[in-house]
């Protein structure tokens, strides 16, 4: 996290660590380290200096954009204006009103495109499917086996409920405060 470092608005100082570390991972694969017999130093300076390079254009990406996400929120925006209330009154207020529907229809999209369509190995393919439809499959599995169980046994509860537990406690706060 700390090698890119990011402003904290986009939430992407981690993503940037483990995005590093999968592609160090990936990039040292291909070099026998040094200190095994046969391989020379300068194969993992050039395979660092691949790494950095490789990195180099995503990174500033995500951190110019970083950096802007929070300049303007910082220097440029403030409460959008609203006719329901006497926030948001003064000229930020205006201008964060106007650019609302830019913001949120065009630079916020473009900004997470390019955030969140980093695939370092390759197209996922039809692997999401398979695992949603394996998801479903077993849980189904599971679901029917539990709903069969208790409308052969009847439904077992080892005690109350969370909200049959806090009605109890707040009845238990109100007589005590009667009782005083």
């Amino acid at each position: 996290d700390a090698v890119h470092p990011m402003m904290p608005n986009l939430g992407q100082g981690g993503c940037q660590a483990i995005e590093d570390a999968y592609e160090l991972t990936k990039s040292l694969k291909s070099v026998t380290l040094y200190s095994q017999e046969g391989a020379p130093p300068e194969s993992l300076r050039k395979v660092l200096q691949d790494f950095y390079w490789k990195r180099m254009p995503r990174v500033a990406g995500v951190s110019l954009l970083s950096g802007l996400a929070s300049d303007l929120i910082i220097n440029a925006f403030d409460t959008p204006w609203s006719p329901h209330d006497d926030k948001g009154t003064d000229w930020k207020s205006y201008l964060t009103f106007a650019w609302k529907p830019i913001l949120q229809y065009i630079v916020f999209p473009a900004q997470f495109l390019f955030l969140y369509s980093y695939h370092p190995s390759g197209s996922m393919g039809d692997l999401p499917k398979r695992l949603v439809s394996e998801w479903e499959v077993r849980h189904r599995k599971t679901a029917e086996e539990a709903f069969e169980r208790v409308a052969r046994d009847g439904q077992q509860v080892g005690g109350p409920s969370f909200f049959a537990k806090v009605e109890e406690m707040a009845a238990a706060a109100v007589s005590g405060e009667r009782k005083k």
